[in-house]
């Protein structure tokens, strides 16, 4: 069965940063997930963690350049910048194994069509990295509306692509509100691949605010993954409309099959 985390850079916003962790707690979840490591303090994310026995799932790959971490966060993997994308690979393992997460967002790139060779170049560089370190990549289409002219917005080529690199340690964060805003959501194919997926995001569509704002049946898509062997986590990525504490009643719906 699914775990659920909850990101922090987007979630429990009008709280200090750093209190955050104990609201989480608070609400039932256990684990948190957030984007940046380079403007966080992580010797104190390890202390609460510690002290409020929680964890860590995702974060995003990252450098303390502050030109390559700006161009990680658009993606650099589409321009086949290898040797920058190792290099913050190698800066970020270290936080990784502090915060003992379970997997690093890397994003693509923008401004360009989608370079398979260039993505693939990068990956199959990282491979015996990531394997070496026991340590988790999971790679983010993002919707081309809301991040315009981002490389590539749909599914089924990044499962094409995961399978050609060939490893357990690279796999795709399936980001369900990116793809219903693409039109490209596909539970059939979620499932066909969910051996490829490391990790979700939930957000409802359109809007990006908790389920049950819009048109995605978050319920039964939670169902039918929790009736396959997936044991990674779902990530709550929205803007609650409301104290985000009382936006999670879908995921006890969708627990009382």
């Amino acid at each position: 069965m699914a775990k659920i985390s909850c990101c922090i850079d987007m979630m429990y916003s009008y709280c200090d940063f750093y209190d955050r962790f104990g609201e989480v707690k608070k609400s039932g979840i256990n684990t948190v997930e957030f984007w940046k490591w380079t403007n966080k303090d992580i010797g104190s994310i390890r202390n609460l963690l510690d002290s409020e026995n929680m964890s860590v799932s995702v974060f995003n790959i990252d450098s303390a350049n502050e030109n390559l971490s700006y161009d990680l966060s658009r993606g650099i993997l589409n321009a086949g910048r290898c040797d920058d994308f190792l290099k913050a690979l190698s800066e970020s393992i270290p936080v990784y194994k502090k915060l003992k997460a379970s997997a690093m967002i890397v994003l693509i790139g923008e401004n360009a069509k989608y370079s398979e060779e260039n993505v693939l170049k990068c990956l199959m560089a990282a491979k015996p990295i990531v394997e070496k370190e026991d340590v988790t990549l999971i790679i983010e289409p993002l919707n081309d509306i809301d991040r315009k002219n981002y490389s590539m917005p749909y599914a089924k080529p990044i499962f094409e692509l995961l399978k050609k690199v060939g490893s357990t340690n690279i796999k795709m964060l399936y980001d369900i509100y990116h793809q219903n805003m693409m039109g490209d959501f596909n539970l059939d194919e979620v499932l066909k691949n969910i051996d490829l997926i490391g990790h979700f995001h939930v957000a409802d569509a359109p809007g990006r605010h908790e389920p049950g704002t819009g048109n995605v049946d978050y319920v039964s898509i939670i169902r039918e993954i929790n009736k396959t062997d997936y044991a990674g986590f779902i990530g709550l990525e929205y803007r609650s409309t409301k104290h985000d504490g009382e936006t999670l009643g879908f995921l006890k719906e969708a627990e009382n099959v």
